[in-house]
């Protein structure tokens, strides 16, 4: 037996086997905290040389982290929108216009000089090739083979939205269609408003916008079949991010996620079968009940031509709603309750109803390429888009390429193969150089922001001058996003007629659980690159007819 000496003895090697790998984790991460901290400062240094005393071509700037291979993935992973980049440029100067992150192990080059941001929309070389096959796999669950065949027809579904999508014949259809069922679900709530009371403006504005958008695209027996999936899809809005990044704790997403895939399924197959075995041809009629559009038709034929399974065409038909309903709605609901704020500016709906009006057609119906050329609404759709919008444009770099850094080319970058780079909206969008206004902060909502006066004629015109670099929350380069007309149009043909129907009491702000507050609505939480952002918060309201 051991003597009460021995064992005495023995405790302290017991205490150091214990903390040694402790101790030697601890001043592990110190020395990689002090070497990317040395590092940042060297890199920066150059960026405070003159063009003649330093290099051309400099270095980004590596923001300083602890954990090796993770980096700053926890750190830029908040669910706080904005938040990591508020934070970060509190004490980084802008004035470098790119800097690195370390982010799931690789090298991401954070670029948000406007020079820089141009030219990388610009380049043909970097592509979006590895984050769609993320999309793909981690959020869509496509099989290897399935995989193969999405992205073997890609190109002819890049000919199809430019189709469906981009030409104004085909969107102002698919316009017409979807301002038809939204003036049918609106004068249901029109014919009987005693009924509905009290409600949350937001809530009341996402379901009849949602119903419509998607009756329009899909057919109307998608939400027949399915009434659950306006609550299942903005589930699946909220654990988008969460499946790309593959965060842990999924379940209840994971489960949400296959009832909705297994809900879409069984819909298609089902009007495949009406169908008899091939959807309504694509050139027939502008809607039919079945599929719904031309576009989704064009789809459910692409579908079998790329040689696609019901389950990933399910998926697919998610991504379609996904794209079409997940931002245009939110906006609309910021543009609508940024115009009836009783704490904003009171002379803003007047103005905004002048020129729904004078858009208005005898029929009660609108003209929507007047609508959506009046220059007051399209400066606060900007705007909306300026300030609620998270869009990260993420390309891979295929073979090293050198940005510009300032307008005159004085000082460049040189990235490398098999890094990623992000162009995050919002640094763009509150550039203070670009967004500075005498009189509105550029964290504040200011309607007429993109507004000029024309020296000729005295009167406001619309401008987006000056923005090129800065704004882009639609993305950009040839992978900006083919539905930003159709967004535009249903945004503003919504907003239009909500406005000419209804007038709106506003009894009180609310925060995200339902209580009463005194501050407009703030951000709901969201991870980097969630788009459009939905409000954390809303108006309660009665509502009553206006006509």
């Amino acid at each position: 037996m051991h003597t009460v000496n021995e064992l005495a003895q023995q405790v302290p090697k017991l205490v150091a086997y214990t903390l040694a790998p402790v101790i030697f984790g601890a001043v592990l991460v110190t020395l990689l905290r002090a070497y990317t901290t040395l590092n940042y400062y060297w890199a920066l240094r150059q960026f405070t040389d003159s063009p003649h005393a330093g290099k051309k071509d400099i270095s980004s700037p590596q923001i300083p982290y602890t954990l090796p291979f993770f980096g700053n993935t926890f750190s830029f992973l908040t669910s706080n929108p904005f938040a990591y980049w508020v934070e970060l440029f509190s004490w980084h100067s802008r004035n470098t216009g790119i800097l690195t992150l370390l982010v799931g192990g690789r090298k991401t080059h954070i670029v948000f000089a406007p020079a820089a941001v141009q030219a990388l929309f610009k380049s043909k070389t970097p592509n979006r090739d590895i984050f769609e096959v993320d999309l793909f796999k981690k959020v869509f669950e496509f099989t290897s083979e399935q995989l193969q065949s999405a992205i073997a027809g890609k190109d002819f579904e890049h000919e199809m939205n430019a189709t469906y999508l981009v030409k104004h014949e085909k969107v102002n259809e698919l316009t017409a269609g979807f301002c038809k069922v939204l003036d049918e679900v609106l004068s249901e709530d029109a014919a009987d408003l005693s009924k509905l009371g009290e409600t949350q403006l937001y809530i009341w504005l996402r379901k009849h916008m949602f119903e419509a958008s998607v009756t329009a695209l899909m057919g109307e027996n998608l939400l027949k079949q399915y009434p659950d999936f306006m609550t299942d899809f903005y589930q699946f809005d909220q654990d988008f991010m969460k499946f790309f990044f593959q965060l842990p704790f999924m379940g209840k997403a994971i489960a949400n996620r296959k009832r909705i895939f297994d809900k879409i399924e069984a819909w298609s197959l089902d009007m495949l079968a009406k169908s008899g075995g091939s959807p309504i041809d694509p050139d027939g009629p502008a809607w039919e009940p079945l599929y719904g559009s031309r576009l989704n038709r064009a789809r459910q034929k692409d579908y079998k031509n790329r040689g696609l399974n019901s389950r990933s065409s399910a998926a697919l038909d998610l991504g379609i709603v996904f794209a079409l309903a997940s931002n245009v709605i939110p906006t609309t609901g910021w543009m609508l309750m940024h115009i009836i704020d009783p704490a904003g500016d009171l002379t803003l709906l007047p103005r905004v109803l002048a020129e729904v009006k004078s858009s208005a057609k005898p029929d009660g119906t609108f003209d929507v390429p007047t609508l959506i050329a009046q220059p007051l609404l399209q400066s606060i759709w900007t705007e909306a888009l300026r300030l609620y919008s998270d869009v990260l444009v993420t390309r891979n770099i295929r073979q090293d390429i050198t940005l510009p850094l300032d307008a005159d080319g004085k000082r460049t970058v040189t990235l490398h193969n098999g890094d990623n780079i992000f162009a995050p909206s919002w640094i763009g969008h509150n550039d203070p150089i670009a967004w500075a206004s005498e009189n509105v902060s550029i964290s504040q909502f200011h309607a007429e922001r993109f507004l000029t006066i024309d020296p000729v004629t005295g009167n406001e015109t619309f401008s987006l001058n000056g923005t090129t670099g800065k704004y882009f929350p639609f993305g950009g380069g040839k992978t900006i996003c083919p539905g930003r007309v159709f967004a535009k149009q249903e945004a503003l043909g919504a907003l239009a007629m909500i406005l000419f129907k209804f007038d709106f009491e506003i009894l009180r702000f609310e925060d995200s659980d339902g209580k009463p507050t005194k501050s407009f609505p703030g951000f709901a939480k969201a991870f980097p690159g969630s788009g459009a952002l939905s409000p954390g918060g809303d108006f309660r309201v009665k509502i009553k007819n206006r006509v």
